[in-house]
């Protein structure tokens, strides 16, 4: 990756505001692209691999090598097939909408629920399958809230004049669905669905509270189910769906479940019908024909993400096709852009953070020697993965054509649904993977205890094989520190090396790492996203331990490494480190999107993502030689370092 000086803009002091410096060029001379809520390094990755991919998925169309091939064409070909889907209308749908025309009492619904979840409509709960938090060699089905159509809970109960007037919309937009297929007689009732999915929203936990563990992992036996909700008959519910073989379930919010059959009993026939009517649109509108997808993106594209127009239509079947056959669609991209000498390089680069989080561990004067050593045990038991899966996904039993491009998205999830469900009694496979190959994103999994980085975003500017070290160690290097962060964050550290979620912190310790988190909720919770509008420190608290403990640690990994190398273009390998940092992080994003991530995404804004954990970094002041009271800095004494 080569640092453009034309991409900063050094009419700013990097101390006053390092991530208009870094980035201030770049910012002025883009602007969002119509069909994006943002335009950034990310999307700009994105972008580029969409290319790649559009190839590979219009060859596997036209001549496909296997099966799989011809899978990912047909699904391509019937997406983009416009004629066809205009053509059938809301055809599609009958057999759901004869569902609701069977409703005739309130059991209807609840006897319906494991069809209509069974083939992918979300309503009032869900369910899925994961990895076991006490036992991670088995697996576990969990119960989930479900069913709403605005972003979150604050959506529905906040007061603020965008709370109330994206209600107002919302409503509006679920009466004009109803009428884009002809069901005119449940569309008056748009307004009433909104006061139901608000008596939904109220017994939902706050995005925040979701992230306290002790209030989601609940472990249940099937007569505890029972007894939670006894009018919702759940285990004979998991024996229709298919979770027959669970003996126990996690109940991710207990006081939901109890308390929904009451909400569903008050609420009149005419509403829930036109709830679920409104749901099956919701949830098939990019499947169907203009009229439905235009007004779904009107509001949830452009109201909420801020989208001036949708991506272009190949774009937007790619994105659901990586939904529904996402390794098979990134094996295809592997083959293309990801040579074995660049897993190589990036495993090397995992080593040097790695060795730089087992120093950190045991120089913590904080932490007694009892709690350092389980720490460095569960960090020598992560486990690595790189750009593609070892074992790829058996996709035998899937059908699709190029016929009915719903039919598709539908046989898809439910596909996915029952191999879920197909594990419960099977050992967890540790070669599996969460995320597509080709997917621009990282993770870490506390209950399998692993890192996890596709190819897809092991490209420029977060890592390039022929670029010096500051620029693969302030991209892609903070990136991977920041996930080997996340296996001690407020959550994280929470579960031990085997992935089992146990109190394995001395008291004394847990004191002390609980201070540092809560002066971290301080710090960002002062941050302004955009008008009244501020970061919500202790939804974003993971995050940003994560932020500050990548970017502490990747750089200390890249001073150690890059001992003696020559400054490059006037400025220092330190100071190549941090820009190329900042620069993983430029962007520009809508007003709409900022405020919808402002409610429900645990990341703090990008911009933020660099100022705040640089403002407690004396590695950057020294790089910069900045003066203690420079603006970008905190106080000596306020400055905060976990790992």
């Amino acid at each position: 990756m080569t640092l453009h000086a034309e991409d900063r803009d050094e009419s700013v002091a990097p101390g006053d505001d390092f991530y208009r410096y870094a980035n201030g060029g770049w910012i002025d001379a883009h602007e969002i692209p119509p069909g994006f809520g943002a335009w950034g390094s990310f999307e700009e990755v994105i972008t580029r691999n969409e290319h790649v991919l559009l190839e590979l998925v219009q060859r596997a169309a036209d001549s496909p090598a296997d099966d799989v091939q011809r899978m990912l064409g047909d699904h391509f070909a019937a997406g983009m097939d416009t004629d066809a889907i205009e053509a059938l209308g809301a055809g599609p749908l009958r057999p759901w909408l004869d569902v609701v025309d069977g409703l005739d009492t309130h059991q209807d619904l609840l006897d319906a629920m494991p069809r209509l979840h069974g083939d992918g409509i979300s309503l009032l709960w869900g369910v899925g399958v994961t990895v076991d938090h006490d036992d991670s060699t088995r697996h576990l089905l969990w119960v989930v809230p479900g069913g709403l159509g605005l972003p979150d809970r604050e959506s529905y109960l906040g007061q603020s004049e965008a709370a109330v007037a994206l209600r107002e919309a919302y409503v509006a937009h679920i009466a004009a669905q109803l009428r884009n297929i002809g069901a005119d007689d449940v569309a008056a009732h748009a307004a009433d669905v909104l006061e139901f999915e608000t008596r939904l929203a109220e017994r939902h936990l706050k995005a925040e509270e979701r992230r306290d563990l002790s209030r989601t992992l609940n472990r249940r036996t099937l007569v505890e189910l029972h007894d939670l909700a006894p009018a919702l008959d759940l285990p004979a519910y998991l024996v229709a769906i298919g979770a027959h073989l669970s003996e126990t379930v996690n109940v991710q919010q207990p006081d939901y479940l109890a308390a929904l059959h009451d909400v569903v009993l008050a609420t009149p026939l005419d509403v829930l019908k036109a709830y679920v009517t409104f749901h099956v649109v919701h949830q098939a509108a990019d499947a169907l024909f203009a009229a439905v997808e235009d007004e779904d993106f009107d509001f949830y594209g452009r109201r909420i993400q801020g989208k001036q127009e949708p991506k272009e239509r190949w774009k937007r079947i790619l994105a659901a096709l990586g939904t529904d056959m996402g390794e098979a669609l990134g094996q295809l991209f592997v083959a293309q852009t990801f040579p074995p000498s660049a897993k190589d390089e990036a495993l090397a680069m995992v080593g040097e953070i790695l060795a730089e989080m087992r120093t950190s561990l045991q120089t913590r004067t904080w932490m007694s020697d009892e709690t350092r050593a389980r720490a460095l045990t569960k960090l020598d038991a992560i486990r690595v993965k790189i750009g593609y899966p070892d074992v790829w996904r058996d996709w035998s039993g899937l059908h699709v054509t190029r016929t009915t491009y719903l039919a598709n998205r539908v046989a898809a999830g439910r596909f996915e649904l029952q191999r879920q469900l197909s594990l419960i009694d099977q050992p967890v496979d540790v070669t599996e993977w969460e995320m597509p190959p080709h997917a621009v994103n990282a993770y870490y999994h506390p209950i399998r205890n692993e890192i996890v980085f596709p190819a897809g975003i092991l490209q420029p500017p977060f890592f390039d094989a022929d670029a010096d070290d500051a620029a693969n160690f302030g991209g892609i290097g903070t990136v991977v520190a920041h996930e080997v962060s996340h296996g001690f964050d407020d959550q994280g550290r929470q579960f031990d090396a085997d992935g089992a979620f146990r109190d394995w912190w001395t008291e004394q310790d847990q004191a002390h790492f609980t201070s540092l988190a809560e002066r971290l909720v301080a710090q960002f919770d002062e941050y302004v996203v955009l008008d009244e509008v501020h970061v919500n420190g202790r939804l974003t608290l993971g995050e940003n331990i994560a932020d500050l403990g990548g970017l502490a640690l990747a750089g200390r990994a890249h001073a150690r490494v890059s001992a003696g190398q020559p400054d490059i273009d006037g400025l220092s390998p330190a100071q190549r480190f941090f820009l190329a940092n900042a620069t993983i992080w430029r962007a520009r994003v809508s007003e709409e999107l900022a405020r919808t991530h402002a409610q429900v995404d645990p990341h703090s804004p990008r911009f933020i993502r660099v100022r705040g954990p640089l403002s407690n970094s004396d590695a950057f002041q020294q790089a910069f030689g900045l003066s203690d009271d420079a603006p970008m800095m905190r106080p000596r004494e306020d400055r905060i370092e976990i790992w």
